[in-house]
């Protein structure tokens, strides 16, 4: 498993080095911690001499020379890490210091390495001014080609996942990452489905009550065995699971049932939906990454 970490000096950056390798650490292969220097901070020419500042290059080679100190800082916590696992001769650990624009370096760096996860960090801008301006965080969970770990707060084994399931590919798909790269003798499995409990109001209008209702039966059954044969995949894997299954707004009870049963994440398969659908019917795995109160797995 190859996973790109952006980290910064912050105390988020620090918790994220933490729960990758707490989250992973069976099954990780290359680490690349990045650190991205804004390319706005620094322009051309010469500060004047009379303010006695060294010049804009001797300032490009210091905070050049200060990334990589806090890479390096970082590098140590996440080897410690995995120094425990009894894993950390198994994983490769690459320290990458760029200039410009934090999210397009991430995704481009993540592209370019093929890696299978970016581990982000969450600073908690779910209000309405953070969705608005986005964040770093939103953007990479957006746009990433690959599965993207949001840490939200303390990750420590052993632990308590959340996933959501439902019949779509992405279901499967996460379903056989999660396999993959949780070990199950460190978590415990949480599973649900959400179906919706009525159609929308136009589809009300159009069919009646009855015939919504009729129409939504099979999708009832249908959720209730891809529940059990999903169950059964995890527990074939050797993974500890339970299942529930609900009815309502999805994002809105997956949130919930992370509150409710105190999970410390929360796991869900992107459907990759195009720009014009996202805006139209909205994506799931963006809302919860947003509104989760714990640490979010999107998996592409």
């Amino acid at each position: 498993m190859k996973i790109l970490c952006p980290v910064d000096g912050s105390d988020c950056s620090r918790l994220l080095v933490q729960s990758v390798g707490t989250v992973f650490r069976n099954r990780v292969k290359k680490i690349v911690l990045l650190h991205v220097l804004p390319g706005g901070h620094i322009g051309k020419g010469r500060i004047p001499k009379e303010r006695q500042a060294v010049s804009l290059s001797d300032l490009s080679a210091k905070m050049t020379q200060a990334s990589h100190k806090l890479l390096h800082g970082h590098a140590e916590r996440i080897k410690f890490v995995l120094n425990q696992a009894g894993t950390s001769r198994l994983a490769s650990l690459k320290t990458l210091v760029l200039k410009g624009d934090v999210s397009d370096a991430i995704l481009q760096i993540s592209e370019k390495m093929n890696a299978d996860c970016i581990a982000v960090g969450s600073r908690g801008m779910s209000d309405v001014p953070g969705y608005l301006l986005g964040s770093v965080s939103r953007k990479v969970v957006t746009h990433a080609p690959c599965s993207v770990f949001m840490v939200k707060g303390q990750l420590a084994a052993p632990f308590s996942v959340l996933v959501a399931l439902d019949g779509s590919k992405a279901t499967k798909r996460a379903i056989r990452k999660m396999t993959a790269w949780l070990d199950p003798a460190e978590i415990a499995l949480h599973a649900i489905s959400v179906v919706p409990e009525k159609l929308t109001d136009l589809g009300l209008e159009v069919l009646g009550k009855r015939q919504a209702k009729a129409l939504m039966a099979p999708v009832r059954k249908q959720t209730k065995v891809l529940l059990a044969d999903s169950r059964n995949k995890f527990l074939k894997a050797g993974f500890q699971i339970d299942t529930e299954f609900l009815e309502g707004n999805p994002p809105v009870h997956i949130v919930e049932a992370a509150q409710r049963l105190k999970t410390q994440l929360v796991c869900v398969g992107s459907k990759g939906l195009s720009g014009i659908e996202r805006f139209m019917l909205g994506s799931v795995s963006e809302w919860v990454s947003t509104y989760s109160p714990v640490s979010v797995l999107v998996i592409r």
